[in-house]
């Protein structure tokens, strides 16, 4: 008797200090805030300007499909397999929106694409579907369209 009431006791604390196992709920590793999106955005981009494969894999999700500005279609595994060096221009984000479904999140932004001088040479507005699995977003879908200059 002694042995099941220590037993209950230490499942009782457990259960106070967890109470994630309480509820059967997962401990978020990140938020699901438009701010946390938004960083996750900004993350997605700086990983293409410095070709960082190991962040890339981990923000593409296997199943992720991208619609360049080109017109291709892409998956994951093609996206990363045309990394390269480092590319010569700064890209910075303007005219974002984030919507948030539970979890989907959609991001629609402006991509401003500048040479070294802060000449702009192409901007380009894209819309990305990113998923909430296991404690972290995702990116499943992006759509990529070239805005004329004005």
């Amino acid at each position: 008797m002694k042995g099941r009431g220590g037993m209950l006791r230490l499942l009782t604390i457990a259960l106070s200090i967890f109470p994630a196992l309480a509820f059967g709920r997962e401990i978020p590793i990140q938020g699901r805030t438009e701010r946390t999106v938004l960083r996750f955005e900004r993350d997605w981009l700086r990983a293409l300007v410095e070709r960082d494969r190991a962040t890339l894999d981990r923000i593409l999700a296997d199943d992720f499909i991208d619609s360049n500005w080109k017109g291709q279609l892409r998956n994951k595994w093609q996206v990363l397999a045309g990394l390269s060096n480092p590319i010569p221009y700064l890209q910075r984000l303007q005219d974002v929106n984030i919507k948030l479904y539970q979890d989907v999140a959609v991001a629609r932004c402006l991509n401003m694409i500048s040479d070294q001088n802060g000449r702009i040479m192409m901007r380009i507005r894209f819309t990305d579907v990113l998923l909430y699995r296991q404690g972290h977003w995702q990116a499943a879908a992006a759509h990529e369209t070239p805005v004329n200059s004005r």
